[in-house]
């Protein structure tokens, strides 16, 4: 299957609007160690010409213009596009569905807790409702039309969304935070992407265990990353992310697969953003890659 990074960083992108830190200060000024980067979200394809995209950022007309491949055919709105599959109810991985509305020439695709979640709470996206179709946990969802490429859903350790706190009736459902395991029918590669866990749990573990590929959450590199540049911030895991170092970090074990790994969804706090930093380096000697906008690869 074909993979195309779309987006790789986490809520806001970098440089983030309202931010001034060093990372995002350095994007503006286009550092060549420091690009900027679209919120999060990859596309996958079994032939190189229609594709199916994981989660709908709110960067997602600027992310369909960067790639050709997304273009629709000229003289025409058909755009070869036929899954949006939804594994989150954050802002940044859904608002970029409402930019999508004015057709619905595709289908999203979400387990039923979180277009629940988006359609009852949230009026203006019930305008997607005509093409919002739901799957349960591990049931087998076709991305293509031809069914080369096989999607089943599973559960990780996350958080709630911000904005659903307080409604009790959606609280601690396995349905919240989700990964997606992407199989090619023709060739067994399997592909996971799991950008929202605060552990990665035996579950997940496993996952990434029988992955080729794997994109993994990158959002902090430590624990406290907040807490140094805003004090009183929440650490990492009391946000849903697991960090990268650490004695409970990521890259250690990551570090231990077979499968070629990818951190995504980056903080604009992260140090891992500087391709030049010590932190860029321990990562890259680890043997995991830091996932960048625009990079293209088959699995």
């Amino acid at each position: 299957m074909r993979v195309r990074v779309l987006g790789s960083s986490a809520g806001g992108g970098l440089p983030q609007w309202n931010c001034g830190c060093e990372y995002c200060v350095r994007a503006r000024q286009a550092d060549p160690d420091v690009p900027s980067r679209h919120q999060p979200s990859v596309a996958v394809s079994a032939d190189g010409e229609r594709w199916s995209v994981i989660n709908g950022s709110p960067d997602i007309r600027s992310q369909f213009q960067a790639f050709a491949g997304l273009h629709p055919r000229p003289g025409t709105r058909d755009i070869p596009l036929d899954t949006v599959l939804v594994t989150n109810a954050d802002i940044d991985h859904t608002l970029g569905l409402l930019v999508l509305r004015e057709s619905l020439p595709y289908r999203i695709v979400s387990t039923p807790w979180i277009r629940d979640a988006l359609l009852e709470h949230n009026v203006v996206f019930r305008v997607l409702e005509p093409a919002w179709g739901v799957i349960k946990l591990d049931d087998a969802l076709p991305l293509d039309r031809d069914g080369a490429l096989e999607a089943r859903l599973f559960p990780v350790p996350g958080k709630v969304p911000y904005w659903l706190d307080g409604q009790t009736e959606v609280q601690n459902s396995p349905e919240a935070t989700l990964g997606v395991r992407i199989t090619d029918t023709r060739t067994g590669a399997r592909l996971v992407y799991a950008p929202g866990s605060k552990t990665l749990d035996p579950g997940t573990m496993a996952e990434l265990e029988a992955a080729d590929c794997a994109f993994v959450d990158g959002t902090f590199y430590t624990n406290l990353e907040l807490q140094d540049s805003r004090p009183g911030a929440v650490d990492s895991v009391t946000m849903g992310h697991v960090p990268i170092s650490g004695e409970h970090g990521s890259l250690a074990r990551l570090a231990k697969l077979r499968a070629r790994c990818l951190y995504i969804h980056i903080n604009n706090t992260n140090p891992i953003l500087d391709r030049s930093s010590a932190e860029a380096s321990a990562v890259r000697a680890a043997g995991v890659e830091i996932a960048e906008d625009g990079m293209e690869f088959d699995v």
